[in-house]
């Protein structure tokens, strides 16, 4: 990806001075004539899998070619590092993820024009330097896509509902798009896409959330065991009516296993001994 001029190899005295560009498959390369008697002025493109011998002086450049990325999850070695947002209802989102992007280093005229007005600015031939640029016309134009975005949306809606952050993730693919077709003055990046985790509210919002919906679930586990004690209680009322109060209670009592009942012949006494608590 970098600017590739090596010495020339000393047994072949005809190319003495030259320099020699080696494209890889994944890239594209451009040249200029640069050579001491002559103004720079553009050569030529270099197609993928190149290796270009040009004259003495000359400069040859190398870029990426076909999808690359923009990864702003604040990771090691990512470009960006996390975004913060705020939502409608105003909670501060942070967002982390990635963005997708074609980059064609193929189309002459397109890379000519990228590499004169931006590529040479941030000497984006380079590794840094492709990062540094990708920060400045990537990142700036995604945070600020993102503001917008989420300014259209409640916290809960990026959080808790997946078609709702599908929309979100639409339209924040749109405004870049647009914002970084303004910045570079040309559409040099294509087909922008999104891959964006769960965006989190602050801590404090998502343990009321959870507290909250702990207390739902006590209250559902209060509510049943109400039902449960409001039909239990139905049920002793008519047992009283048809076994008088006594009746019930015994019944109630065998039902749950608090008394024996032991059999004794007939004509013998009858003993209900409660079990010990």
């Amino acid at each position: 990806m970098k600017r590739f001029i090596p010495p020339c190899l000393l047994a072949v005295a005809a190319l003495s001075g030259c320099s020699i560009t080696n494209v890889e498959p994944d890239e594209g390369g451009i040249v200029y004539d640069a050579g001491m008697f002559s103004s720079t002025k553009f050569q030529e493109c270099l197609s993928p899998s190149t290796r270009d011998i040009s004259g003495p002086g000359d400069e040859g450049y190398r870029y990426p070619n076909g999808q690359r990325t923009y990864d702003f999850s604040g990771r090691d070695e990512s470009e960006g590092s996390q975004i913060t947002s705020v939502s409608r209802d105003g909670q501060v989102m942070t967002m982390s993820g990635g963005l997708t992007f074609y980059f064609s280093a193929s189309d002459c005229k397109k890379l000519q024009s990228f590499h004169e007005n931006i590529g040479k600015k941030y000497a984006a031939y380079e590794s840094d330097g492709w990062t540094r640029m990708l920060q400045f016309y990537i990142g700036n134009s995604v945070e600020r896509a993102m503001d917008e975005a989420t300014l259209k949306y409640n916290w809960r809606d990026l959080y808790a509902d997946p078609a709702k952050k599908a929309l979100w993730e639409q339209d924040m693919a749109k405004l870049t798009n647009q914002y970084v077709a303004a910045l570079t003055q040309g559409q040099y990046f294509e087909r922008l896409q999104f891959i964006i985790r769960q965006p989190e509210p602050p801590e404090a919002i998502v343990n009321a959330q959870t507290e909250t919906q702990a207390a739902q679930e006590r209250q559902k586990a209060q509510e049943a065991e109400n039902t449960r004690a409001l039909t239990e209680l139905k049920s002793l009322e008519q047992l009283a009516k048809v076994l008088g109060p006594q009746g019930a209670i015994l019944y109630k009592a065998i039902q749950d296993g608090k008394i024996s009942i032991v059999p004794v012949p007939t004509g013998s006494a009858v003993n209900v001994t409660p079990n010990n608590p």
